[in-house]
């Protein structure tokens, strides 16, 4: 490789890891505004209500971002 090839290739990675750098930074952006609405519903959904959404759904994912985000919206025995 030449010398211009190895410089094209470092700025072609570099704008990789710039768009990688910037999905992660949306990534947790998101993940910070599930965990802030899971908190606000805490004080307008009861432990029963939250099972009942919990056992609506077969989605794992949505199950588990309940339990690791609501896991003290659900009552003390459930798990």
């Amino acid at each position: 490789m030449t010398e211009k090839e190895i410089q094209q290739e470092l700025e072609n990675l570099g704008r990789k890891v710039s768009i990688l750098a910037e999905e992660n930074r949306v990534s947790k952006n998101r993940d910070n505004a599930g965990r802030d609405l899971i908190t606000l519903l805490d004080e307008y959904i009861v432990a029963d209500d939250w099972v009942k959404i919990y056992n609506s759904t077969d989605d794992p994912y949505i199950k588990d971002i309940m339990k690791n985000w609501g896991e003290n919206m659900f009552p003390k025995d459930f798990f």
